[in-house]
């Protein structure tokens, strides 16, 4: 529930800070006031589109800010909201709107998106004004609010899961079409890729190895004279390295008769002896490879340039035209097998429809025992709201399979003696639909999980004694969740377990909204105020007496919870 609520430079308001309680709340004043300027503050900080206009001050950004006590249900109900609550257990929502139109959002001091606030605040609070029954009236949204009724996690879980294979099958079958659409074209296309492609074996290893042959073949006289060279060098008679090393022998062993010490200069000299006649041997070998057969080298040459080709089209490496071989290759498969496993196809997705029609059958017998009830409750709370001539009715249709299953759901109603059941959009007036409403939070009371309700204008188009009525319906909400009512009758006031009245003044030339919270003998002037005009009678103050004493008679004192 909301603990506290601050706005600063928005619309009327320069700064408040209010404190909200457990149960019903109720918010009066005259028309212009600023009541609905709270609730746009609400809204905003909840995540709400607002343009630059609400500031107040045009130097300064204005700001909202929420402090609300959070519950495990909570939580469970909306698992993102652990990390943000971080641990606590309640959260403090601040938004600020600057004259540029940049807006920034922080819950418990952590920076958000304002589509992470948006979500948030949609399992916060549900706000109920002149623009909020359009949900109400869409039949998109009654199966919705229906399943809210009923007990059907365990065979929605199973529906769901036979849905996404049914919905993947129908994909890999539409984009089987499209391939037998395109089939010839694509196939001649793949075909010549393919055909380029397995040309030369797609080895990065085998692709390097055959380049440095490559470079050997077309450098060959080059690397020839070089090794010649060497090999002349170490070889060539009276002036070679081996000859040289040949007569430094009897040096040596000259060395070692007179200093014994000496015979590890014989050793190494044997050792370089040894060395330059392997190297002499790998040089001969390193010449003879470099006699290639012209064909050879024409095939060495041809397979480099089907390298080339292969990389500007499909690399730029080996690895990569290797992997594109692969999609291809699997795609001209199917291509060429496409009628074969459309028919596969084809029977997958029958054996899956045939169990959706199980499962959502299931569902729909969940709908018609739900859709049984709240028909019931819905008349009962519409007949003791006014509306003693209503008829209403969840109709259940047949559809094509969805997330939700097989059922099309709309409401219908008959607010009046005599005439047909019609959906909801087509005959309700914006009265009968804030009573249609409050019937209906009245009945999803105990599967709604949204902690706070807001009604602007719930009393549009009622008088005295259905004010009676909603207000006692309204304190009854509000036994299980936070309620916050705008109205302008006296009766639905006197339910209130806080009362808080918002006014107007001239300050420094300019308009404020101020909030005062009501004591028990205020409220009762201020209610005498709303009978009988700006100052309250004798005669007024009685009857607001009264109309207090008989909602605390009518109604079970507040049920000081903990947060929802």
């Amino acid at each position: 529930m909301i603990t506290q609520l601050t706005i600063k430079n928005f619309g009327l308001i320069e700064s408040l800070s209010i404190d909200f309680a457990a149960g019903l709340t109720v918010l009066t004043g005259e028309t212009g006031a600023g009541k609905s300027i709270l609730i746009d503050g609400l809204r905003f900080v909840l995540g709400e589109k607002m343009s630059t206009s609400v500031i107040r001050d045009p130097k300064a950004p204005c700001v909202v800010q929420i402090i609300m006590e959070i519950s495990a249900a909570l939580i469970q109900e909306y698992p993102p909201l652990e990390e943000l609550a971080a641990d606590e257990d309640s959260l403090i929502i601040n938004r600020t709107l600057s004259p540029d139109g940049k807006s920034k959002v922080r819950i418990n001091g952590m920076a958000v998106t304002l589509a992470q606030l948006k979500a948030l605040g949609d399992h916060l609070m549900d706000f109920h004004g002149p623009h909020d029954h359009q949900q109400l009236l869409a039949s998109r949204s009654h199966c919705g609010i229906l399943d809210r009724l009923c007990s059907m996690d365990e065979d929605m879980t199973r529906y769901s899961r036979v849905y996404e294979r049914y919905t993947q099958l129908n994909r890999e079958r539409q984009q089987l079409q499209e391939l037998v659409a395109t089939r010839q074209r694509d196939v001649e296309m793949l075909e010549h890729q393919l055909k380029e492609l397995s040309a030369v074996p797609l080895d990065e290893d085998l692709y390097n190895a055959l380049l440095e042959k490559q470079t050997r073949i077309n450098n060959a006289e080059r690397l020839f004279d070089a090794a010649h060279q060497m090999l002349e060098a170490i070889e060539r008679e009276d002036t070679g390295i081996s000859e040289g090393l040949k007569k430094a022998f009897p040096h040596a062993r000259t060395l070692n008769r007179i200093d014994p010490g000496t015979e590890r200069f014989t050793e190494t000299l044997a050792g370089l002896q040894e060395s330059f006649a392997q190297l002499a041997s790998q040089l001969r070998d390193y010449c003879d490879s470099l006699s290639f057969e012209p064909q050879e080298a024409a095939d060495i040459n041809r397979q480099c340039d089907a390298y080339y080709e292969i990389k500007r089209k499909y690399g730029p490496t080996i690895g990569q035209a290797a992997d594109y071989y692969a999609r291809i290759r699997e795609k001209y498969e199917r291509i060429a097998h496409a009628e074969e496993n459309t028919i596969g196809l084809d029977r997958q997705i029958a054996q899956t429809r045939d169990s959706l029609k199980s499962l959502s059958a299931a569902l729909t017998k969940h709908r018609s025992k739900a859709g049984q009830l709240l028909k019931k409750t819905i008349e009962q709370e519409l007949k003791e709201l006014g509306i003693v001539h209503v008829k209403f009715d969840c109709r259940i249709e047949k559809n094509d399979f969805t997330e939700q299953g097989a059922d099309s759901v709309v409401f219908y109603i008959s607010p009046n003696k005599g005439e047909d059941l019609k959906p909801l959009a087509d005959i309700v007036s914006s009265g009968e639909a804030a009573r249609l409403m409050l019937a209906l939070k009245k009945a999803l009371i105990e599967v709604d999980p949204i902690p706070v309700l807001i009604f602007d204008e719930i009393d549009a188009q009622i008088g005295g004694r259905l004010g009676t009525v909603t207000g006692k319906k309204l304190r009854e909400l509000s036994r299980n969740r936070q309620v916050i009512v705008i109205t302008h009758l006296p009766q639905i006031a006197s339910f209130a377990d806080t009362h808080l009245k918002v006014t107007k003044k001239v300050v420094n030339g300019r308009t404020v909204t101020h909030v005062e919270r009501l004591d028990a003998g205020a409220s009762v002037r201020e209610l005498a105020q709303m009978m009988s005009g700006e100052h309250e009678t004798g005669i007024a103050l009685d009857h607001a007496r009264e109309l207090v004493s008989i909602a605390e008679s009518s109604t079970t004192p507040p049920v000081r919870r903990k947060p929802h």
